[in-house]
């Protein structure tokens, strides 16, 4: 068994247990950790978007896949990993997820905590995250160990059975719809007790009849998602191709979902996933003009403040520090730490920002902390959202 292979990502099959450090759009700096049998790839769904299909080996549990890496295997194969790793990165995760669906290993519970204790020893600052099809979750040990987690991304791309299984194409022998869902509200309970932050990724398809795009589908996922309360709810749109009958949804379908799910969710809480931006709130959508705008109109955009964000290597760093302002509030020190700058070069930059009113200052104590304003949304929206910088263009695409 491979201890770690740094050239790895989840777009392959992977022989190794660790594999990276890669760039996540939500965690930041990860090391991935592959829990399935080495070389193996196997998953309890075959879903029309799934970059692994041609390899992958669908089934019910774990039976019949392979020789499972043994617990103890697995925490001293990350061991090794991390003192390579952590030697050249700061590591803000660690991420189970590898060749499929990793909460198929039969002792997942105990794979946790092997991880946990490898985490402690090696990247004590990380944070330990799984990624999961939700199918297995009505087993009350696998939603257990998740919930000891920090961060659980969970896949629910619909609430109704025939789209679920034209979407997931579900293994035969998983039990079904009805028993996921009830799995995901019992993980959403334990999570909240635990602590583990809950986030729902959902990829949108059309299909003939509409997809889960359609206003019919909409409903019911936000009925279900209400009821469920996760943190945020990420929508995509697949990055590869996708089966017949399915077609990646448009962007235009993307806005119009993650703004009809923020309606009601909230804009803090509902997010678009766009190539390999971080996620992109409701609200940044609708300061771009992607919907009603609460009153107040925010200011019109300037040709000077979008130029802040387009041009040269000034521009792109601007664009990752307002990126970085997105939802919270941050001191130049720990701007600077975030990007892998000094304090000057970024202090400097923050006074652009300041004058062009893309940023603004919040006293703390005696600590001076920046946050992204309106316009500052609605500028990084046209630049995120399709702007074309050497016009210039105001219009989104």
């Amino acid at each position: 068994m491979m201890a770690y292979d740094p050239l790895c990502d989840t777009g392959q099959v992977i022989s190794s247990v660790a594999f990276g450090p890669n760039i996540s759009r939500r965690l930041g700096t990860v090391l991935g950790v592959n829990v399935l049998p080495p070389g193996r790839a196997a998953c309890t769904y075959n879903c029309l978007y799934c970059p692994l299909s041609p390899f992958l080996q669908v089934v019910a549990g774990p039976e019949g896949i392979g020789t499972w890496p043994e617990p103890g295997e697995i925490e001293e194969a990350l061991l090794n990993a991390l003192e390579v790793a952590a030697s050249h990165h700061v590591l803000d995760a660690l991420v189970l997820i590898g060749n499929g669906e990793p909460t198929l290993h039969p002792r997942l519970p105990e794979v946790v905590e092997a991880i946990a204790r490898a985490r402690d020893t090696r990247a004590p600052g990380a944070r330990l995250a799984a990624f999961t099809n939700s199918s297995l979750l009505w087993r009350e040990e696998v939603a257990e160990a998740l919930s000891r987690l920090d961060y659980v991304v969970v896949k629910l791309d619909a609430v109704d059975e025939g789209l679920w299984r034209t979407i997931n194409r579900p293994h035969p022998g998983l039990p079904g719809l009805r028993k996921i869902l009830e799995g995901l509200r019992e993980l959403g309970r334990k999570a909240r007790s635990s602590g583990a932050e809950l986030v729902v990724s959902v990829m949108l398809l059309g299909l003939p009849d509409g997809g889960n795009t359609s206003e019919k589908a909409l409903r019911a996922l936000s009925s279900f998602l209400l009821e469920l309360q996760p943190d945020q709810v990420h929508i995509e749109v697949p990055a590869g191709p996708v089966d017949l009958p399915g077609r990646p949804a448009s962007r235009e379908e993307l806005f119009n979902t993650v703004l009809a799910l923020a309606d009601a969710l909230g804009d803090d809480r509902v997010s678009a996933m766009l190539g390999t931006t971080v996620p992109m709130p409701a609200g940044l959508l609708r300061a771009a003009g992607r919907g009603p705008s609460p009153p107040g109109a925010v200011p019109s955009l300037t040709e000077e403040a979008l130029a802040l964000l387009t041009f040269g290597r000034g521009g792109r760093t601007r664009t990752k520090i307002l990126e970085a302002l997105l939802g919270r509030k941050m001191s130049c020190n720990q701007l600077a730490k975030a990007l892998g700058m000094s304090w000057w070069s970024i202090q400097r930059h923050l006074e652009r920002l300041l004058e062009a009113g893309l940023v603004k200052t919040v006293r703390f104590g005696r600590r001076v902390l920046y946050t992204i304003t309106p316009l500052g949304l609605s500028a990084l929206s046209a630049v995120k959202l399709g702007e074309e910088g050497a016009g210039l263009r105001t219009r989104l695409l």
